[in-house]
């Protein structure tokens, strides 16, 4: 008879077979371990490349801008290697670099690609990075950036304050239109009319501070932009902030009168003082006091064309200013430069030929009729740039105050200004300020030709944006592809 299997034996048997069990889980264990860490690894420096990848984006777009603003200060600039083709607004040029080396034996390039490289509109640039990681089999590592540009001026926007910008009246409103479309001065000038008005009405405080922009019961057909405070809630209950666009969408409006897309809180904006030209002034005239005709008949211009006066003030009643040539007047006196009341006072530049910029650091009043620049009527006036206001003020504060006899057409710059704008009709421009108030109902039309306004303004960044689907980068890839 046989013996029966030792418990021993059985047991032994057991414990082989989760011994080899435990094994196996271990190891299961720690091969998943290892891919988990060489997969984070993977992706860690994937991370890190398309850090990298964006920066050598940027830096293919930074050549551009150095490239595009060299042109702007010397128009004898050739980019040097780089393509080009094209003229007018169908110019382009293209660059590409390689060679680009980091750590891991990872490489990079980027192509880079200007549209209107010759600025006769704002030029556009898009660039596609690449980054080939160095020992690791994988695709590369690609960014797409485009942005726009637009010329930096004074007047890039329309209402500009360090603090407030208050709409006082029921019926104002905001919009734009651009005089010049073409830039082009051999052209005759566009007037503001319901047929060529825009949505650019743009509008902006660099204050943090609630109701920085007041619209109250204003109409803008375009932006507003604060420093901090949300804009929505200074809007009241006739009033709005709107776009061609715009359409209510009640799961992202706050308010059915404004357009989110249509307001920020992260506005910034240059005050830069200002100072009268270094020229030969005039400076027999003493006070302006009645009426005049400017120029006489005696001055002589200067060389560029222009009639420069040195004048201790303007102060009349009932009298006329008027411009009939290119004329610019710097105001001495500190405490009140510029009065003009009466019924019939005025200040009238004369269409077409006439223009006047005016520097002052004392008070301005000008009442009665105003400022009549080319006209009474949007059709007639003159291009806002024909009358500029400059208060010269670097400390204190600066009262302005100025009225249009229907139609005020003009650019003011006063960073220590309070400005006060009175009128009922039309108010065509740009004012930049500490503090400006709308006076009444007027409407006002920012000119988007301004945006050029002074010879020689460097391009900025006004847009930037990654395209990351692939429809967006269709849009680009046959101008990125050599």
């Amino acid at each position: 008879m046989k013996p029966p299997p030792s418990p021993l034996r059985s047991e032994r048997g057991s414990l082989l077979i989760v011994a080899m069990i435990l094994c196996a889980v271990i190891g299961i264990a720690l091969a998943s371990y290892l891919q988990l860490g060489r997969t984070s690894l993977a992706v860690s420096n994937r991370a890190l490349y398309n850090n990298a990848a964006i920066n050598l984006a940027e830096n293919g777009l930074e050549e551009a801008m150095y490239a595009i603003n060299q042109m702007v200060a010397d128009d004898t600039y050739t980019w040097p290697s780089w393509s080009n083709n094209g003229t007018g607004s169908s110019s382009a040029a293209w660059r590409k670099w390689t060679g680009y080396t980091f750590d891991q034996n990872a490489t990079g390039m980027v192509r880079v690609y200007v549209y209107n490289y010759k600025g006769v509109s704002p030029p556009r640039i898009v660039a596609r990075s690449s980054i080939t990681l160095g020992g690791i089999s994988s695709a590369p590592i690609e960014k797409w950036i485009e942005v726009t540009l637009k010329k930096t001026s004074k007047f890039s926007n329309g209402l500009v304050a360090k603090n407030s910008i208050i709409f006082n009246g029921n019926n104002a409103t905001v919009d734009s239109w651009d005089s010049d479309p073409d830039r082009n001065a051999g052209t005759a000038p566009v007037p503001y009319s319901a047929g060529v008005r825009k949505d650019n009405g743009s509008v902006g405080s660099i204050s943090v501070a609630v109701n920085a922009v007041l619209v109250k019961q204003a109409d803008i057909w375009g932006y507003v932009a604060t420093g901090g405070s949300d804009p929505t809630t200074a809007v009241g209950t006739n009033g709005s902030i709107l776009g061609a666009g715009s359409t209510y969408d009640p799961s992202t409006w706050t308010n059915h009168n404004v357009d989110p897309t249509r307001v920020s809180t992260d506005f910034a904006a240059n005050f830069d003082p200002v100072t009268a030209p270094a020229k030969s002034y005039i400076t027999d005239l003493g006070n302006i006091n009645g009426t005049l005709t400017l120029p006489r008949g005696s001055d002589a211009p200067s060389a560029d064309g222009n009639y420069y006066y040195e004048v201790g003030q303007i102060n009349f009643n009932n009298a006329v200013l008027t411009i009939a040539d290119k004329v610019v007047i710097k105001l001495t006196n500190t405490s009140t430069a510029i009065k003009i009341g009466g019924g019939s006072g005025e200040i009238a530049i004369k269409p077409t030929v006439g223009s006047l910029s005016i520097y002052a650091d004392g008070d301005i009043d000008i009442a009665g009729k105003g400022v009549a620049n080319g006209g009474t009527t949007d059709a007639a006036a003159n291009q806002p740039v024909n009358f500029q206001l400059w208060g010269t003020k670097t400390s204190g504060t600066q009262d302005i105050k100025i009225a249009g006899n229907g139609v005020l057409s003009g650019v003011i710059y006063a960073p220590q200004a309070n400005v006060a704008i009175n009128g009922n009709g039309s108010v065509s421009g740009s004012v930049v300020a500490n503090n400006i108030t709308l006076v009444g109902n007027a409407n006002f039309h920012y000119d988007e030709s301004l945006s050029d306004f002074g010879g020689g303004n460097p391009y900025r960044v006004s847009k930037w944006r990654e395209l990351t689907s692939a429809t967006d980068r269709s849009t680009y890839a046959g101008v990125l592809g050599f």
